[in-house]
Parts: C-alpha cells; structure tokens; sequence
C-alpha cells in the first residue's frame, strides 16, 4: 500500500464484498469461463488429494484494535511475544500469551511490521517510504528510503531480518528489490520484470532468502541477496486451489479487466510456507515445503460463509515440541487477532471436497 492514510473500514467492506461475490469491478460477465491453466488444474487436482487438517483455536484478541495490519512473532522460541501494528492507531502493540497488550509504541506513521531480529523491530511506512527500528518499546532509529523516483501509483514493501529490504513495483515497468544501506541508499538492485498485478505482494524472509509474495497468482519469486548477482528464482505453488483460479485465466487471457486476490500474505517457519488461501468466509493456509509443493491443508473449526471476511497477514513458529503456533490478524468481521496452533503428527482428515475436481477444458 501507498497512502499515507489507513483505508475507511466502509471501503474495505465494499471491496470485500466485490471480492466474495465472485466479481471485481468492470469484470463481471453473466456467463464465465471455468477453464484453468494446466498448472492449476493439475494443483486442483493435488489439493483435492491433499488431507486437511484442523486448527485448534488457542484465543482471540481485539480489545484496543482499531485496524490491526500485520503481526509477527519475536524470533525466541522460548518465549512467546507477538507484536501487530495497527495502521488506524499509527502503533506498535506487544501482546502476552494470553492476548493482552503489554506496551504500545505510538506515533509510527501508517506502519507495516517488517520483521524482528532479536530486541529490534522493524516497521515499515509506506508513505514516506522508509523503516523505523524500535528497542525496549520505543522507536530508536528511523530511515528514509532514497527513491526519488517513486511515483505515487508505485507499491512499496519492506522487509528486515537484521537487514533492510525495500520492493517497489511501479504501475509502468520494471520493478526491484534492493537491500537498504544505513542512510537510506538502495543497494544491490534484483529486477522484477513484468506486470505491476504480477508483482504486488509482501516480503518475507524465509531463512537467508527473501521472499517476494504474489497476491495474484499462485507463485511466489525468491532472492539470495549473500549470494551477489544471482537471479531471481520463481516458484510455483503447486497444489494451491482456489475458486477464482478460472477467473485468473480469464484476466490472463485478456478475457477479463481485473485479476482475482489469491491470497494476502504468508509466513515461514522453518521448512514449511503457511499461504493465507483466502475463501468467502472461513480461514484456510496452505501449507508448502521448500519445493513448493502443498503438504496439507489447514482449515479453522467449524468453516461457514460469511459475508464480511477478510485475513489481512499470518506469521507462524515452529514450537521445540514440534507443533506450530499461527498468528493471524483480519480486519473483518472485526478488527482482532487470532492465535491457532497445529500439530502435524496429529490424524488428518482426507479432503473436504465431495467430489473428484472436474477436467479443466
């Protein structure tokens, strides 16, 4: 996101509902093709084969929330801190194991967490664009991303795993990834050829690689900046299915004017990618390994459609017992977070689907 400004809550929910109904504005049709890439029919197909499993729900918090954004784990598995930034508020809230605030940094201009390295937090501002590094509850640093080139319709990310990684994916042209030196100045440009809708998404790092999410298609793009002039490496997900797949090789196809949200965000702990697989009303992350390929999918309990839904980021870590902890935040149908936990050596179920996927044409 761009604006300096956070997003009414009535504009989200009308988009929501565009979202959710299947149709996004000047691409809707009375009759549509159901026809998928082979790559998505073959994942609809690996989905369906795939067990689901569910998740426990641990608690939920959204008392001092007005629009929570993204969240993060510290990064000590011992002990158990998350923090969320709430782009309404301009704050940075810790919360306990229990969900409670514990502090609030305020005053950080419409921040995105970008990561956390031991005591430091990082938040990125969009707006400006630059980051602000907060240690024991208040901001200590703040850095000014050079880019005067950037354009108002560029979108902009940041990352930070002890370094800062800043994104820009302009509306015309190529876009990149550059690591962020201690004045601001971009370092080690990576391009990212093709379409801005092709490019939008969040960083995350996933151990010593960064990785570029796409919200649009089922790929995610992979950078190993401590290996200098490599490329950027594009990996599919295979085995993500969603019922907007069609829709997407329709807008592909040119049959449509507007790509479908696949997904809004994802997280990795350890060998495992947890996907947001955003549905009409119920939670649901995939679960991908190294190669990209579903390992299992993770539904909440008792799924059911609701209007107004919308998952807005997830983090995830990896327990010393094994079992992994799920933090997910939404801004529908209220502002909260959620904390989910998942064993995976507990039984699974097969798929939930009814019937065997029908042959893309």
């Amino acid at each position: 996101m761009t604006s300096t400004r956070s997003v009414p809550r009535a504009t989200w929910a009308a988009v929501l509902l565009v979202l959710l109904s299947g149709c996004l504005p000047y691409s809707c049709r009375r009759e549509e093709s159901t026809a998928l890439m082979p790559a998505d029919s073959a994942s609809r197909q690996i989905a369906f084969e795939t067990p689901a499993d569910t998740l426990r729900l641990l608690w939920i918090a959204g008392e001092g929330m007005e629009y929570p954004r993204t969240v993060r784990f510290s990064d000590d598995s011992a002990a158990f801190v998350l923090y969320v930034s709430d782009v309404e508020r301009e704050a940075l809230l810790t919360l306990d194991a229990r969900g409670s605030i514990e502090s609030v940094i305020e005053d950080v201009p419409v921040p995105y967490l970008a990561g956390v390295r031991g005591d430091t937090i990082a938040a990125f501002s969009p707006g400006q664009p630059g980051f602000h590094l907060a240690v024991d509850g208040r901001i200590v640093r703040s850095i000014t991303v050079n880019d005067p080139e950037r354009s108002r319709e560029d979108l902009v990310y940041g990352a930070y795993n002890g370094r800062l990684y800043y994104k820009r994916v302009p509306r015309d042209g190529a876009g990149f990834i550059a690591s962020v030196g201690p004045e601001g100045r971009l370092q080690d440009r990576r391009p990212l050829d093709g379409p801005q809708w092709r490019r939008a998404g969040l960083l995350r790092p996933w151990g010593d690689t960064l990785v570029s999410l796409s919200g649009y298609r089922p790929v995610i793009d992979l950078i190993r900046f401590d290996e200098p002039g490599s490329e950027v490496d594009t990996l599919y997900l295979l085995g993500f299915d969603s019922p907007m797949l069609a829709r997407s090789r329709s807008f592909v196809a040119g049959e449509i004017s507007e790509p479908p949200l696949l997904t809004t965000s994802a997280a990795a702990a350890g060998n495992r990618l947890f996907v947001i697989n955003l549905r009409a009303g119920w939670l649901q992350v995939d679960v991908f390994g190294r190669d990209g390929r579903l390992q299992r999918r993770l539904v909440e309990p008792n799924p059911a459609y609701r209007r107004a839904f919308l998952p807005q980021d997830i983090d995830a870590r990896l327990l010393p017992d094994g079992s992994y902890q799920l933090a997910i935040v939404l801004s529908d149908p209220a502002p909260e977070v959620r904390l989910y936990e998942w064993r995976p050596d507990a039984p699974s179920r097969r798929s939930d689907r009814p019937d065997p996927p029908t042959p893309s044409r």
